[in-house]
């Protein structure tokens, strides 16, 4: 593992450890794509609006690995072909952001037009907990599914 994805833990204090994990701002976006968008490999999450600079990107996916919330596979039917998977930690961010969207709806609206604010307004606000297993199970029947 190179240097540069291993995380330093600042303090023993769980929100200053969960930032030291999460508080970049592109590590939960990349467990966003995987999770809503079911993105598997570098060029897919290259296409995110958010433009993240290609040497980012290959940080934080080698972060993500070296912590256990994906893992890596090399393709079988297409040698040149990398698949990140999300591994039980990782789907285990989704209430996480579940949170933020709620939070951010509620206090930004205005900012985010009608991007996904009616299904954040209704099934997130109004059934999280169900929401949040159907995703969770999507995204698992998503990794099954894989033809890698």
């Amino acid at each position: 593992m190179e240097n540069d994805t291993v995380v330093q833990f600042r303090s023993l204090c769980p929100v200053a450890t969960g930032l030291d994990v999460f508080g970049d701002k592109w590590t939960l976006l990349i467990l966003r794509d995987m999770l809503f968008l079911h993105k598997s490999t570098f060029n897919e999450f290259k296409d995110a609006p958010e433009l993240m600079p290609s040497k980012m990107l290959s940080n934080r996916l080698k972060k993500l690995e070296s912590l256990g919330f994906v893992s890596r596979k090399k393709g079988e039917i297409n040698k040149k072909n990398v698949h990140y998977l999300l591994e039980e930690k990782g789907m285990e961010t989704f209430p996480i952001m579940v949170e933020i969207a709620l939070f951010t709806t509620d206090f930004f609206y205005d900012h985010l037009g009608d991007t996904y604010t009616e299904v954040v307004k209704t099934r997130m606000k109004n059934d999280k907990d169900n929401y949040i297993n159907e995703m969770i199970e999507s995204y698992k029947s998503f990794k099954e599914s894989l033809i890698i």
